[in-house]
């Protein structure tokens, strides 16, 4: 059984969002607004990149993004921008993410004869493609929120007019949290009018959330303000909201809605084509009719299936290699003929299952393996491919993920000094579940109108979690006390108390002694979890989705 331990001193949903965002008051979270309205967040150069955008109006544009979340809603953001300021001229082009890789690229340079070059959500770390565009005479502004290139200890910027990345330039903004979404909204912001501008904050809000940035300060303001609009047809682009309509989400969306299943079929068909992204792209700044619009969403959530199906083979194999050779800090994993798409999201799987950071390598199609890794704990993915850069051909990532590729011939040498290297790797404590708050059942209506107040919750901004007492547990309309169903992923567990709230569960491993009681009849029990509504057949239920649970009428 595990432990349950309250974390801190608070007794409110008010303090514990003080707390979790560092402010003293709520006045900190208002000036955010207050700021924002009156676009005082300061960024350097952006006024620069939009006084060379505006000497470019009957000139080629070509904006080179990303085929990730963000990248995609980016490149969105200044398609429509384009549009809505009359510009003709304007193209865009995506990396190809199997044959090419990240970031522009000197194939993608040689395609563009003149004007102006913007990359946005890459391009701070890609100094050759740079040079080489600005060695043909074409403009370059990079709007980006990467780290640059580290040579010799010293951090090398590319040779562009304009660079806009607080991140690359310390202190050249008051808020360096932004994504590259983000950052395209604030050069739009400048570009359009307020009321114009409204439509591309769902797009800067998705981008936010995808690339799982820190909900604080101006990032707060995004996405707080962005799902509200998404749930506005006559302001959200209409692409997206064709997307929002195929998901049944528009009469509700939340951050957890956006992160676990809009950016995942977002991602979906560039992790499965080599020039997906594009075709996201064009359905998120689409015109078109709703019919059609409407067809092109449901499309892509089919690739989201097919998704999730490579990602269950995928792991199924992982299990296998694992069970064969054990759990090793980092799990290094070579998968024959897994999609070279999903990696990524077996490595991110795997790590959190094993709770230990993982790299998912396979095969590709020019002989090299090539693969993702995920981090936890205290473990430095990049800073530890670093240690063993002489193995790879080409990396790059940061602290929590990172890509790679390598010869097959190094495979063995990479895993046994990763693992030598791994130090005194420190994990979450898994036998401790901590909670903010607590209650009886009677608490969760009122506390999950109360949580609307403080949100959206993701990263920086985590859901307060609550531990609820005196929870009795009833039978549900087929007299179920204890309701299991799905696999996989979605192994659901669903219990509802006589308050009319409910329980439910992802993937619980309930103990078979609470699994019996919890079948047999009602029950007294107390449960740890986060509050949310939830909404289904236009009925809207109260419930507290469960971390941890226990039988307390012993």
């Amino acid at each position: 059984m595990k432990n349950w331990k309250k974390r801190g001193n608070e007794t409110s949903i008010k303090d514990v969002f003080l707390r979790n965002q560092g402010i003293a008051d709520l006045d900190e979270a208002n000036e955010w607004f207050r700021k924002a309205v009156g676009k005082n967040y300061r960024i350097d150069r952006l006024s620069e990149a939009c006084e060379m955008i505006r000497s470019y109006k009957d000139k080629p544009i070509l904006i080179v993004g990303d085929y990730d979340c963000d990248g995609i809603t980016s490149t969105s953001i200044l398609l429509i921008m384009f549009r809505m300021l009359g510009y003709t001229n304007v193209s865009f082009r995506i990396p190809k993410r199997f044959s090419e890789g990240f970031g522009i690229n000197e194939k993608i340079v040689d395609e563009a004869k003149e004007g102006l070059i913007i990359t946005c959500d890459n391009g701070i770390a890609q100094i050759d493609a740079v040079k080489k565009a600005k060695d043909k005479g074409l403009d370059v502004i990079i709007i980006d929120h990467h780290l640059p290139v580290v040579e010799n200890g010293e951090e090398i910027l590319p040779e562009a007019d304009v660079i806009v990345d607080p991140n690359a330039i310390p202190g050249s903004a008051d808020f360096s949290g932004y994504c590259g979404a983000g950052l395209c909204y604030k050069i739009a912001q400048a570009m359009l009018p307020d009321e114009v501008c409204k439509t591309l904050l769902p797009l800067a809000c998705l981008g936010t959330i995808g690339d799982v940035m820190e909900l604080t300060e101006e990032n707060y303001v995004f996405v707080r303000n962005g799902l509200k609009y998404m749930l506005m047809s006559n302001i959200c682009p209409r692409g997206l909201y064709s997307l929002l309509t195929s998901l049944s989400l528009v009469s509700n969306v939340t951050s957890t809605d956006l992160a676990f299943k809009v950016a995942p079929a977002v991602n979906a068909v560039s992790r499965l084509e080599d020039d997906g992204a594009s075709k996201v792209i064009k359905l998120l700044t689409s015109n078109l009719d709703v019919f059609t619009l409407n067809r092109q969403a449901a499309l892509m959530l089919k690739y989201n299936e097919q998704r999730k199906q490579l990602k269950a083979e995928g792991m199924e194999k992982a299990e296998e290699l694992i069970r064969s050779a054990g759990v090793t800090v980092p799990l290094v994993l070579y998968i024959k003929d897994c999609h070279e798409g999903i990696v990524g999201i077996i490595a991110g799987a795997l790590c959190e299952k094993y709770k230990v950071p993982a790299i998912v390598l396979t095969d590709t199609a020019d002989g090299l393996l090539k693969g993702s890794g995920r981090s936890c704990g205290n473990y430095d993915m990049k800073a530890r491919l670093d240690d063993v850069a002489s193995l790879l051909s080409q990396y790059g990532g940061h602290t929590g993920a990172a890509g790679l590729s390598l010869p097959a011939a190094n495979l063995v040498s990479l895993r046994k000094m990763l693992i030598k290297k791994a130090g005194d790797f420190i994990t979450e404590d898994e036998e401790t579940v901590y909670y903010d708050l607590e209650g009886d059942a009677k608490i969760i209506k009122p506390c999950i109108e109360q949580l609307a107040q403080y949100g959206p919750y993701g990263e920086g901004n985590p859901e307060i979690v609550f531990k609820i007492n005196g929870f009795v547990t009833a039978p549900n309309k087929k007299g179920q006390y204890l309701c299991s169903f799905g696999g996989g992923d979605m192994n659901v567990t669903k219990i509802v108390s006589d308050k009319k709230v409910g329980a439910i569960g992802f993937n619980l491993d309930l103990p078979a002694d609470v699994s019996k009681k919890l079948s047999e009849g009602s029950h007294k029990v107390e449960i740890v979890g986060t509050l949310s509504n939830n909404y289904f057949n236009d009925s809207v239920t109260p419930q507290i989705q469960i971390a941890d649970i226990r039988c307390s009428d012993d």
